[in-house]
C-alpha cells in the first residue's frame, strides 16, 4: 500500500516526532515484506529533510502548505497523488485537514486524519470533514471523547491508537551510566546536586511557572536541588520565556533554575534527572511523559487527560492536581525522600513504556487501520 504523510509543522515538537517515528516504522528499505511505501509532503525545511532522511528523495514533497485554505498546495498534492498512485492520505495537524480532504477527493483515494489535541475543530474543519473523512485517529482517550462529542464521524471511524516512543533511544544502560555525571559537569553543577525537570515548549499551559513556584518548598528540604527548564518558547517575542525569567528573578532562584533551551536529543538529560516532572494545565496525551518513563524516570505529573491515562498512580508515577505548586511540590519530596519508591516507580515507568507506549506497536496498530480501509 502507498500512504501519503501531510504535515506543514514547522517547529519540531512531540507531534512532528510522532510523524517521524511512524513513517521509519512503517517504511523499511531493507524489509522485503514491508507492505507500505510511505510518501511525505512537508514544508522546505531543514529540520524535515534531516529528520527523514531515512526516506528516498522522490518520497518527499515539498510544498509551502500556507494554511487550511492553500489551493495551490492542494492541487499540488493531488497530482501528486495520482502520479504515484498513493492510496491513503494521512494527516496530522488540523490546518492541514481542508488540504488534505481536497487532494484526497479530487484523486478519488482515502482519508484518514490524526487528532492529537482535544479542543474542538473550527466550523469549516468540521463541515470539510464530515463529508470527506474516512477515519479519525484519536491519540488518547480524551481526544476520542472530544471527536465524539462533535459529532463529526460514526464512533468505529474514530480509531484510539496511543502515541508510541522508541524506548531503546531512552532506555538507561551501561554505555550511557555516566550520564548523569556528565550533564552535572556540562552545567557546571555540583556532583551530587539532585536534578528535577521539565521538558517541553515553553508555554502558559504547559505549566512552567507552577514548576518554578513548585522550586522553593523543594529546597526547604534538599538544599542540593537544581531545576532544569528543557524547551524553546515558540510565541512572537519570546514573550511566555521572559516571562518566566521575571517569574524566576522575581522568586530570586536564578542560580537554582536552568534554562537552558531545546535540544535535538533529550534523552541523555532524562537520563540523568532524579525527578521528571509533566505541569501542564492541558495535556491531551503527553508524549514527553512516556519519553520520561522509558527512560526510569521517577515522574510527577498533572491530572491533565493525557497524565491519567499514562500514569497509574502510585505505581508508574504520581499525579497532582492542576496548577498546584504545592502539591507537585510535595510529590517531589515524597519520592526524593524515599530511595527505595524513586527506583520501583522508575522500573514500572519503563517498563510500561516499553510494553504500552512503544513506537512499534502504534506503528502496527496504523499499518491494520490502512489495509481495514482498503478492504473496505
Amino acid at each position: 500500500m502507498k500512504v501519503l504523510q501531510i504535515s506543514s509543522a514547522v517547529n519540531f515538537g512531540g507531534g512532528e516526532q510522532h510523524l517521524v517515528d511512524l513513517c521509519e516504522n512503517l517504511f523499511s528499505a531493507d524489509d522485503e515484506e514491508n507492505e507500505c511505501e510511505i510518501f511525505v509532503a512537508a514544508r522546505a525545511c531543514v529540520v524535515w529533510l534531516t529528520r527523514l532522511s531515512f526516506l528516498p528523495k522522490e518520497n518527499i514533497v515539498r510544498l509551502p502548505l500556507k494554511n487550511s485554505l492553500d489551493v495551490f498546495s492542494a492541487r499540488r498534492l493531488a497530482k501528486f497523488i495520482r502520479e504515484k498512485n498513493i492510496e491513503i492520505v494521512h494527516a496530522h495537524l488540523a490546518r492541514d485537514y481542508p488540504i488534505a480532504a481536497f487532494a484526497a477527493r479530487a484523486a478519488g483515494v482515502h482519508l484518514v486524519l490524526t487528532r492529537h489535541l482535544s479542543f474542538p475543530l473550527k466550523r469549516v474543519h468540521r463541515f470539510v470533514l464530515q463529508n470527506d473523512a474516512t477515519t479519525f485517529i484519536a491519540v488518547s482517550k480524551g481526544v476520542r471523547r472530544s471527536l465524539l462529542s462533535q459529532n463529526l464521524l460514526p464512533p468505529e471511524r474514530i480509531r484510539l491508537i496511543y502515541n508510541g516512543v522508541k524506548a531503546g533511544r531512552f532506555n538507561k544502560s551501561e554505555e550511557n551510566s555516566g550520564e548523569k555525571i556528565a550533564l552535572r559537569q556540562r552545567l557546571d553543577l555540583p556532583e551530587n546536586s539532585i536534578l528535577v525537570g521539565i521538558v517541553g515548549e515553553i508555554a502558559a499551559h504547559k505549566g512552567q511557572t507552577d514548576f518554578a513556584r513548585a522550586a522553593p518548598e523543594i529546597l526547604q528540604r534538599f538544599h542540593e536541588a537544581r531545576f532544569l527548564i528543557v524547551g524553546r518558547d515558540n510565541s512572537a517575542g519570546e514573550k511566555h520565556r521572559a516571562e518566566l525569567e521575571n517569574l524566576i528573578a522575581r522568586l530570586n532562584l536564578q542560580n537554582k533554575i536552568r534554562l537552558i533551551g531545546w535540544t535535538d536529543d533529550v534523552a541523555p538529560i532524562y537520563r540523568a534527572l532524579d525527578v521528571f516532572v509533566s505541569a501542564s494545565r492541558i495535556e491531551p496525551f503527553g508524549l514527553v511523559i512516556v519519553e520520561a518513563m522509558a527512560a526510569g524516570c521517577a515522574v510527577v505529573a498533572t491530572e491533565t487527560d493525557g497524565g491519567r491515562e499514562i500514569i497509574e498512580e502510585g505505581k508508574t508515577g504520581r499525579l497532582v492536581p492542576l496548577e498546584n505548586p504545592r502539591a507537585l511540590a510535595a510529590a517531589v519530596i515524597e519520592i526524593l525522600s524515599d530511595e527505595n519508591l524513586r527506583r520501583d516507580l522508575g522500573a514500572n515507568a519503563c517498563r510500561a513504556a516499553t510494553e504500552k507506549f512503544s513506537v512499534g506497536r502504534m506503528a502496527a496498530e496504523t499499518q491494520k487501520l490502512y489495509k481495514e480501509i482498503l478492504n473496505n
